[in-house]
């Protein structure tokens, strides 16, 4: 093949090639253009897809901000910011912050925060200097103002720029005037290049209403706990004391809270034993409990001011537990009721005084009747053996047996008196007397009546034994003090002592006897080595009603009447006492250098009768007899009635016959009263005497008002008879 062919046939191939490989080439860069237009196509398609997406989230987010802006329960505002940097009007408002304020949507879009906000009215003339109040006009100093007024709202909305956002509060003012305090969070953000806020405004008018309420009621409660009359405490739920009223402290007398955190409530002496338990588990308990202050404060329980005992009505209140199922803590009430309780025990000691008196009272109408009796079986015992010994000399032989009887005779007379003036219806007439045979003879009765094992002893050092007394009365006292005195040994035996000495009270002696006048002054002593008094049962032994003896051994009224009949005869009356050691009392009465009285039937002759008629009026028979035959011993002529209704007719029957009528007081039919008048009717010169031995509810004053001349009280005693039936005759002339 030649040359020429060769090169065509290379060039051929090669050109062929050539093409070839443009041709692939072309197919390559088709591809890769069509792979090209395809990634931008998709690409496109998700650019629009996100940007559906995204407006679609726009939408619903901005759907959801219109519902919450719309539904929530709170004011929002959104506003923008003036040139000068303060609030504009608002852009945005919800219907929430429309209806709170009072505004229609329109009008309150035309507002801005300043105008629906509260502001302190600045001073008109602060930061002026003097010359600038001259000088400056009124606008000038009004923008002047203005400007200050508004830098608080300018420095917030500045912190709200800078930070994003801020909470604060203030009060709004709505269309009508009211004041709305409002918690508001505001957030700064941008809108089209411009800072704007968003402000959320709670209404917290209930909740500062809530706690003003609360405030008010924690002042009334402090002033409730501190002014309460009733004692307050409050404990935590440990039991420490957190708070305490004045009530309390006063009540406990202690001085101060501190002191009174010291007294432990639910643990202290002074608990009741049954409520010991129901304290100690801190339960709730109301009971009555009585201090003894003087021992809280001798044993350190706390310092207190109050004195004796005292009785509080406590009530301890446990508050329950918390949410943490702890304790919350304990309320203590406290109130005093001591006066109550003393009150009670008073109107107690009364209502036991008063059946005292009342069976004291029954007493006395017993002894007075049983008196009576005896008045009528004495007056003939006593009335004979005067009747025969008036007849006889003092050789015969019946003659000393006679006056022992009629010794013993008058005795029972005396023990007579001393019933009556028990029952009090008879006084005794106080004359000078020997004390000195009263207390033998008290000494001597009380030998063969004490208890076995107790002795009794007497000491006599002075026969200076004149005092104005009265023989019944003394033998009362000197009887209570050994009686007293013998009952504290019965048991244990033991001695009673009695000494009587005359001492003088001078400057000396006067500080044991304050009330009692220098002089001489004869003192009987009774001391025993019984079981002794403490001082409190000293302090009190001359109470009336008083005593220490157990139910129905006592009244109580034994050393009360006998101290009132030593200060009736102006002496003293005192006691010394040691307990386990014995009593010793002290009598001091006053002696007189007078003579003390004799009975005049030894020193005198009787009063002749001279044949005088005497008529005597007795129901009882033996009395009567009796008297007639004293009369007739007496040289009188006696008539005897057995009644008021025959006295009377024998005085009708007999004008003038009679001298002299001697009555008894208590009769069947007309009593001796009754008859006393009617004779003074019938014969008024003719005097009546009153012959009685019981009188519960006739005086002797009432007596004599009745016309009586005279008055003898039974058992008759011949001289009285005699004396007063002289005096009488000789008055009437």
């Amino acid at each position: 093949m030649n040359s020429v062919a060769l090169a065509f046939l290379v060039g051929t191939i090669t050109l062929i090639a050539a093409c070839v490989a443009g041709y692939i080439l072309l197919l390559r860069q088709a591809r890769q253009h069509s792979l090209r237009v395809l990634y931008e196509r998709g690409k496109l398609k998700n650019e629009r897809e996100a940007r559906v997406l995204a407006e679609t989230a726009l939408v619903l987010k901005d759907r959801l901000y219109r519902i919450l802006f719309a539904h929530t329960t709170d004011m929002v505002f959104m506003y923008g910011l003036t040139e000068d940097g303060l609030p504009g009007h608002f852009t945005e408002v919800n219907v929430v912050a429309c209806e709170t304020l009072g505004y229609s949507r329109d009008k309150l879009l035309k507002l801005s925060p300043l105008e629906i906000q509260t502001a302190d009215t600045p001073s008109a003339i602060t930061g002026y200097t003097r010359s600038e109040l001259v000088t400056l006009s009124d606008d000038e100093i009004m923008d002047r103002e203005t400007a200050f007024a508004v830098r608080p709202v300018r420095q917030l909305v500045e912190r709200i720029l800078a930070e994003g956002h801020a909470e604060y509060t203030s009060t709004f003012l709505t269309h009508d005037g009211d004041h709305i305090p409002v918690e508001i969070y505001s957030h700064a953000f941008e809108l089209e290049g411009k800072s704007m806020i968003i402000s959320t405004a709670h209404d917290v008018s209930e909740r500062e209403k809530a706690k003003r309420d609360l405030q008010e009621s924690e002042r009334r409660f402090e002033e409730f706990f501190s002014h309460s009359p009733v004692g307050v405490a409050l404990y935590d739920g440990t039991g420490k004391l957190l708070n305490v009223n004045q009530a309390c402290l006063k009540t406990f007398g202690a001085p101060d809270t501190e002191q009174f955190a010291q007294f432990d409530p639910f643990a202290n002496p002074f608990i009741p034993e049954r409520m010991r338990r129901v304290l100690e588990q801190r339960d709730t308990a109301q009971f009555e409990m009585s201090i003894d202050f003087d021992k809280a404060r001798t044993d350190g329980l706390y310092v207190t001011s109050r004195r004796g005992a005292g009785h509080l009505d406590v009530l301890m209140l446990n508050l329950g537990m918390d949410r943490e199922y702890a304790p919350r803590g304990y309320l203590l009430q406290v109130q005093d009721i001591t006066s109550r309780i003393q009150t009670k025990e008073a109107l107690q000691r009364s209502g036991r005084q008063l059946q005292q008196a009342q069976k004291m009272e029954a007493l006395g109408t017993l002894a007075g009747g049983i008196a009576h009796d005896f008045n009528n079986i004495l007056t003939p015992i006593l009335g004979y053996t005067e009747i025969m010994l008036h007849g006889m000399d003092d050789t015969e032989p019946n003659v000393e047996f006679l006056k022992e009887i009629h010794k013993a005779s008058y005795r029972a007379k005396d023990l007579v008196q001393q019933i009556l003036m028990f029952s009090r219806q008879h006084e005794h007439e106080n004359k000078p007397v020997h004390l000195i045979p009263i207390v033998k003879e008290v000494v001597k009765l009380q030998q063969s009546s004490v208890p076995d094992g107790v002795k009794v002893s007497c000491i006599i050092k002075t026969d200076q034994d004149v005092v104005i007394s009265n023989p019944t009365q003394i033998h009362q006292v000197m009887m209570n003090l050994c009686t007293n005195a013998g009952y504290t040994m019965k048991e244990s035996g033991g001695e009673i002592e009695v000494h009587v000495a005359d001492f003088v009270i001078g400057t000396r002696a006067q500080s044991e006897f304050p009330d009692l006048e220098p002089g001489r002054y004869l003192r009987i002593r009774v001391k025993d080595t019984g079981c002794g008094m403490d001082v409190a049962t000293l302090e009190r032994i001359f109470e009336p009603f008083f005593t220490t003896k157990p139910s129905g051994e006592g009244t109580g009224m034994g050393l009360a009447v006998v101290h009132g009949i030593i200060v009736g005869l102006k002496g003293a009356l005192t006691v010394t006492s040691v307990l386990g050691e014995g009593t010793t009392f002290h009598v001091v009465l006053p002696v007189v250098e007078q003579q003390a009285t004799e009975d005049a039937s030894d020193t005198q002759d009787l009063h002749a009768g001279s044949g005088r008629s005497v008529l005597f009026v007795d129901d009882e028979t033996a009395v009567a007899q009796m008297a007639v035959k004293m009369l007739r011993a007496l040289g009188y002529a006696p008539a005897l009635a057995c009644d008021g209704e025959e006295a009377l007719t024998m005085l009708r029957q007999s004008p003038g016959a009679y001298d002299l009528v001697v009555t008894d007081l208590s009769m069947p039919g007309i009593s001796g009263r009754e008859l006393a008048k009617a004779v003074t009717e019938l014969q008024p010169d003719l005097p009546v005497i009153l012959c009685t031995g019981y009188s519960q509810q006739y005086t002797e004053a009432e007596a004599l008002r009745d016309g009586f001349a005279d008055i003898i009280q039974k058992p008759i005693v011949m001289r009285q008879l005699a004396d007063a039936i002289a005096a009488a005759i000789d008055r009437a002339g």
